[in-house]
């Protein structure tokens, strides 16, 4: 916790208190230096209303007070350097905040990726899905300069936001109202949304509105691509299939017991097609392409329909 962090860099000197007559002198520098807020914002770059907000929110208590004077030890204005050092690389304050001295100073050190933030820019992700595939990337090619693992996580942190040229956010439901809240957190900032679920109606709105949409699961090469790219990856283009042969059959299996009956009868369907798709794409000849881009077509509208019933009944959440 922030406030344990905060007595040990206190040093004791918490308990010196106020001086009789209530005023606690701000010395000179030396290792019991005491400073005032101002003071700390001017050799920090921090804001007093930055640090009196941490106080509320983190619990970073000064170490002393003379009546409302807050007064800060020479450790925790060191401290406070290294944390705005963070901040301006893009660190989130909620997670540079709770970090003790040796993490704190591994953070430091010249990130692994600093030749990538020219050459790719910077960018933010939010969900532990995200995270996840990033860290197990083996040469991610953009560098990460913050990760939330939530939404809520991000919210938390407004006002002390990281610069970011693009942030990509894991929905497990593609949900309009919870990008419109990323871009008020980001506004002027490219939004990327990786998504697991979708109605059809929510994808036609998030298309309408160009925001950049993947499917989920994905590698991180492809969400790297979609931020690169800077135009949507949302499924389904054309001749791409939403669901895996295996994730059909296990749809077929799931219905009857979910009462999901009509999903087992568009899954079969949407099976169909593809093994008719797989046949006239054997034959390049132009009435058999046409046929095929029918067949894309009706698949996707089709497949949008399984989705929103996939979604309303749980029929992948068991699959393998």
């Amino acid at each position: 916790m922030a406030r344990d962090r905060t007595a040990q860099l206190h040093g004791g000197l918490e308990h010196r208190g106020a001086e009789p007559g209530g005023s606690v002198p701000a010395s000179d520098d030396h290792a019991g230096a005491l400073y005032k807020i101002g003071a700390v914002a001017k050799r920090t770059g921090i804001s007093a209303e930055r640090l009196r907000a941490w106080e509320r929110r983190y619990g970073l208590e000064p170490a002393a007070r003379a009546g409302h004077t807050r007064f800060y030890s020479r450790a925790q204005v060191g401290w406070l350097a290294d944390i705005k050092t963070l901040l301006d690389q893009g660190h989130p304050i909620s997670q540079v905040i709770q970090l003790d001295e040796g993490e704190l100073q591994r953070r430091l050190q010249p990130p692994r990726l600093r030749a990538a933030h020219a050459a790719g820019g910077r960018i933010g992700i939010v969900g532990g899905q995200l995270i996840h595939a990033y860290r197990s990337a083996p040469s991610p090619a953009l560098a990460v300069a913050a990760e939330w693992a939530t939404l809520a996580d991000l919210a938390d942190d407004a006002g002390a936001l990281p610069r970011v040229q693009a942030v990509v956010a894991y929905l497990p439901s593609l949900d309009p109202q919870r990008i419109a809240l990323l871009e008020e957190l980001y506004p002027a900032t490219r939004i990327a949304v990786a998504f697991k679920y979708a109605t059809a109606a929510d994808l036609d709105h998030c298309r309408a509105s160009g925001h950049a949409l993947l499917r989920w699961p994905a590698e991180w090469a492809s969400v790297e691509k979609l931020v690169q790219a800077g135009q949507a990856l949302s499924p389904p283009a054309q001749g791409e299939r939403l669901f895996s042969d295996e994730e059909l059959v296990h749809i077929q299996l799931m219905a009857p017991n979910a009462a999901g009956e009509p999903a087992g009868h568009l899954a079969r369907l949407v099976g169909e097609l593809n093994d008719l798709s797989s046949h006239v794409q054997r034959d390049g000849d132009e009435d058999h392409r046409l046929v095929d881009a029918g067949l894309d077509a009706a698949r996707a509208q089709l497949e949008a329909t399984l989705q929103a019933l996939v979604e309303k009944h749980g029929l992948l959440t068991t699959a393998n």
